[in-house]
């Protein structure tokens, strides 16, 4: 076997492994929190908001789903101004994988926060191979700078412009994993603690 043969059965190899990834779901859920194992007084009580940034729209899909089942706001990290973390039950927020970390903008915002109650992380991701890695470490990032208060955190694929990988995520089998997630911590907030801020009192 002469070396060029070679040379196009090993390019071959690698590029075939390079995408196989792109054509299975790999969205992962996994959560910090047990489920609470009490009666929920209803998602009434819950003052949630979903914070994310977004470069080509794939965090935006996955952020409005998660708060379509949180009966929350979606706010891009841009307009996060306008409103006052402090008074919110659960922060969600959602990036997109940029070198293992957050968008700048996340990152900034994550350093800013001071009172937090509860909170999620997510992350899409456009890398196969190594890109299931370097979601994890973005989102250990994430985790760490939100002081120990996370229920859960989510990662799925998201369509890469550059690299051209995973054409069409996050599709509809993405969006119900981040729905799934989001009723997840509903099981998880202290809802006790919840009813003690926000019922009427007697």
């Amino acid at each position: 076997m002469n070396r060029k043969l070679l040379f196009l059965i090993i390019m071959a190899f690698f590029i075939g492994t390079f995408f196989s990834g792109c054509t299975t779901h790999n969205a992962v859920m996994t959560f910090q929190k047990e489920v609470v194992e009490m009666e929920h007084p209803g998602i009434d009580y819950l003052k949630a908001i979903v914070v994310y940034d977004s470069w080509s729209g794939n965090t935006g899909l996955i952020a409005d789903e998660i708060a379509r089942v949180l009966h929350c706001p979606s706010i891009k990290v841009d307009n996060v101004g306008e409103y006052a973390m402090a008074d919110y039950d659960l922060i969600v927020v959602g990036s997109p994988v940029h070198g293992g970390m957050p968008t700048d903008e996340i990152e900034n915002f994550l350093s800013s926060l001071e009172t937090i109650h509860a909170s999620a992380v997510f992350v899409t991701y456009g890398a196969p191979l190594f890109g299931s890695f370097t979601a994890n470490r973005c989102l250990d990032f994430m985790e760490e700078e939100l002081q120990g208060t996370s229920l859960g955190r989510f990662k799925c694929n998201g369509f890469h412009k550059i690299l051209l990988t995973y054409p069409r995520h996050p599709d509809e089998e993405d969006k119900s994993e981040a729905a799934l997630f989001a009723a997840s911590l509903l099981e998880r907030v202290p809802y006790d603690a919840l009813q003690e801020k926000h019922l009427p009192k007697q």
